[in-house]
């Protein structure tokens, strides 16, 4: 009788009938490692197992040899797949598995960085349980083998029953949770490999749970925020509420977060936000739901970013994830892009310390355009590694770069660093690939562009408020989205004079508006009378804006005694008044 482990090579011969005459082999050598789903389970919860390769290529068929602890864990057959349509052959020899999987007929291979498959181990007694993926055989659809020797091994703790339907699955054992942290449990947990190979997890909150916990929150705690956890590693996480739920706590938790944190970063989502007609409209809704993703891009998007990238000097340091707000009932679903004047927070992680943020940004990138543009980002590093916050008030994809952009005529100008910083942010550009011009002087439109671009606003195009911006001058989409956000006003009878020099108190004018946006229209009591000699020649527009904005530090006098408010503002001078802006409201470092 032949055993099922010396079964594959003869399953492979079988299955390929005919086979591709040529294939494009991929450089590198593969990399396979295991992941789990938690770090820590119940007894009786399901321990996760996804094997993945990263750098494969021409992936037709392969055998995975795993050993486990067979006293605390068991292994379920039925549940274990493979991430792409194929044949599988199986063994549990007590303690190792022997994972078998082919494709079959005339088709090429997986090839990139992937989910190979997904074995499923039930947790029996307590304690820690190890699984090492010891082995991995693979075949290329020319019926060329390899033998890798992996050794790679993870660990699960299991902790004691915590009583019949109260097993988590992801480790909060008998341990009492916090009144501010919401772990799902097993139940609510669905762990499953995308069509791509990806691995997808989603937490289905339960909504008399989900109830419970911000009555706690409210009564008990006192706190501001409510963490949900999603587990494990995968590429592809949700966080599924009930909106009818959320709904009947916001009169007491209008000021509350909801936080999504998984192994990719985190997203801190208002409750207040709520209150905006796009959530309103659904939240009486029967089985409307809010969904929250945070999901790693595909592999080809990577590539494409990459390559969008290549030879400018540019590098991507994180991998690039999309972060979703999803309004769900039955099966419709309406991504929600934007919050318009709510900026929310996220967090990214990078595994190394970034030295130098003024040469970093956190960027938007469109993969079907292939551009990428600045978004506000602080980083801090702790350990070795950094975390990146990212504040803005829409979703997309988003990536951490390094880039460090100098210019010729700035070496050792007043406003070197900063303009710099900025360039190297993708917020300014150069009147040429190594000219800034400095003392160049700004018009209206260019200083409203550079406040939308400083801010991360989305240009939006098809907005019209202003007779004398056309459509297709190049300043439109920017000019009537800092319109539409208030930082910007007309000069009167529906025009807003786009090409005219800026003055120093216009410019000042914009940004404590562009100030006001990010804080929520916060206005602190700032001093009425302005101390500079030359205070009668400031507008009565200006006036507050720039007694605020010098009691706050963030504007000095032409002179040590003079504003001068009717000056031209120069390109140089506006730099400066950016970064003043976006480091007072902590939108860069």
């Amino acid at each position: 009788m032949i055993r099922k482990t010396g079964l594959f090579l003869c399953v492979m011969m079988l299955l390929i009938a005919v086979l591709p005459t040529s294939i494009a082999l991929g450089a590198g050598v593969p990399t396979f490692t295991a992941k789990l789903s938690a770090s820590q389970v119940n007894v009786d919860g399901n321990v996760v197992v996804t094997i993945y390769g990263k750098n494969v290529t021409d992936l037709y068929g392969y055998e995975a040899v795993l050993t486990y602890d067979v006293d605390r864990l068991e292994f379920n057959e039925t549940k274990s797949k493979g991430s792409f349509e194929g044949y599988k052959i199986l063994q549990d020899s007590g303690n190792q598995v022997t994972f078998a999987y082919t494709k079959m007929g005339n088709t090429t291979g997986e090839n990139g960085d992937l989910a190979i498959c997904t074995l499923i181990f039930k947790a029996k007694q307590s304690g820690q349980a190890n699984v090492t993926l010891k082995q991995m055989k693979t075949v290329t659809s020319q019926l060329s083998a390899s033998v890798w020797q992996v050794n790679a091994q993870a660990a699960v703790q299991i902790n004691g029953t915590t009583g019949p339907g109260t097993g988590t699955g992801t480790g909060t054992g008998g341990m009492k949770e916090e009144s501010n942290l919401y772990i799902p449990k097993e139940t609510e947990l669905r762990i499953e490999l995308a069509p791509n190979g990806q691995t997808s997890v989603t937490a289905v909150i339960d909504s008399e749970r989900l109830a419970q916990k911000l009555t706690d929150l409210q009564t008990k705690s006192g706190g501001t925020a409510l963490y949900f956890e999603i587990p494990g590693e995968s590429d592809l996480n949700a966080l599924q509420l009930p909106l009818p739920t959320l709904y009947n706590s916001l009169k007491n938790l209008k000021d509350t977060v909801l936080t999504v944190r998984s192994h990719l970063g985190t997203y801190d989502l208002p409750m207040s936000i709520l209150t905006q007609e796009q959530f309103a409209s659904m939240a009486g809704r029967e089985g409307a739901t809010l969904i929250v993703r945070l999901d790693k891009a595909k592999s080809q998007h990577e590539t494409q970013f990459d390559q969008s990238i290549s030879g400018t000097g540019m590098e991507r340091l994180s991998d690039i994830i999309d972060y979703k707000v999803i309004l769900k009932i039955k099966d419709k679903e309406e991504e929600i892009h934007s919050f318009g004047s709510s900026f929310v927070t996220r967090f990214m992680f990078v595994d190394e310390a970034i030295a130098d943020p003024a040469a970093a940004t956190a960027v938007v990138y469109d993969p079907v355009t292939g551009e990428m543009e600045f978004v506000p980002s602080v980083f801090t590093v702790t350990n070795g590694k950094t975390e990146v916050k990212i504040t803005r008030n829409s979703n997309s994809m988003y990536a951490i770069v390094h880039n460090k952009k100098t210019f010729d005529d700035m070496a050792g100008h007043w406003a070197q660093q900063d303009v710099e910083q900025l360039a190297s942010k993708l917020i300014i550009a150069g009147t040429s690939d190594y000219m800034y011009t400095p003392d160049m002087q700004v018009t209206r439109a260019q200083f409203a562009a550079l406040l939308v671009r400083g801010l991360g606003l989305s240009a939006e195009a098809g907005l019209n408020a202003f007779a004398d911006v056309a459509a297709t001058e190049w300043y439109a989409s920017e000019v009537n989205t800092a319109a539409k956000y208030g930082l910007v006003q007309g000069v009167g009878e529906g025009k807003f004079n786009p090409d005219a020099q800026i003055t120093r108190e216009q410019m000042v004018v914009m940004m404590m508006k562009a100030i006001a946006l990010v804080q929520g229209d916060k206005k602190s009591e700032a001093a009425r009378n302005v101390s500079f000699a030359d205070q009668n020649r400031i507008s009565d527009y200006a006036r507050e804006a720039i007694a605020e904005a010098a009691a706050k530090g963030l504007i000095q006098g032409k002179t040590e005694t003079e504003f001068a408010p009717q000056y031209v503002a120069t390109r140089a001078e506006a730099a400066v008044i950016i970064k003043r802006v976006l480091q007072y409201a902590k939108l860069i470092n």
